[in-house]
């Protein structure tokens, strides 16, 4: 799965367009807080995203196995963050509830679905903090939370904590961007590895589990 990091909307400065209905503007995401899990993001981390000028999808709360209800029509990055133009498809299902619970304010805020691309990060130990320099921006969502602000954040360790097969494993991968193949040659070599757990010990077996989800965390951040 993606990582998720919410932007309320108190924060998001949300504006709806007077001249086409469905449109709003607003930051979907600030630059250089701090989240509950010490990451921050950095001026010039979606530049390679806008500049690959792909379509950014909308979601409601990351359900991206559903037909998207709309879309990011502009995504620049401005001083406080990356300032986005979302268009939400009024024909669609959802559309029209989606466009009253933001006008209403009883959906929560914006919130980025992304990968940290290879080399997009590091660590700054002097001021215990995780700084995300490269995104790969993967979807942008209309989101409800609980009200505690340290929840907040999902990260794909609480994910890597429900996997209870290899398909939750093969699922997981595809949802963090990996092809098809990659995620069934991946889970396809643990398979093989873990063909005499009949024949293994209780903790041999939960040993090899935490083993494959210590993997699949360290391929995410790849």
């Amino acid at each position: 799965m993606n990582l998720k990091i919410d932007n309320p909307f108190q924060q998001c400065e949300i504006k709806f367009s007077k001249t086409k209905k469905g449109q709003f503007e607003g930051f979907a995401s600030k630059f250089n807080g701090i989240d509950s899990y010490r990451d921050t993001i950095m001026p010039g981390a979606y530049l390679e995203t806008i500049e690959e000028g792909k379509t950014i999808p909308m979601f409601i709360n990351h359900d991206s196995y559903q037909i998207p209800v709309g879309k990011y029509s502009k995504l620049s990055e401005e001083t406080e963050g990356l300032f986005v133009v979302g268009d939400i498809n009024l024909k669609h299902l959802q559309g029209p509830s989606l466009h009253s619970a933001m006008e209403e304010e009883t959906m929560d805020g914006l919130s980025i679905g992304f990968r940290i691309r290879k080399g997009g990060a590091y660590d700054d130990e002097e001021n215990n903090v995780r700084v995300i320099t490269n995104i790969d921006l993967k979807e942008i969502s209309v989101v409800n939370f609980p009200a505690d602000n340290d929840a907040r954040i999902m990260v794909v360790k609480r994910d890597i904590d429900l996997i209870e097969s290899l398909k939750d494993a093969e699922m997981l991968l595809r949802d963090a961007g990996y092809s098809k193949s990659a995620a069934t040659a991946f889970v396809s070599r643990i398979r093989e590895l873990t063909r005499s757990d009949s024949a293994k010990s209780h903790n041999e077996i939960t040993e090899e589990k935490d083993v494959t989800g210590l993997l699949i965390e360290r391929l995410m951040q790849i």
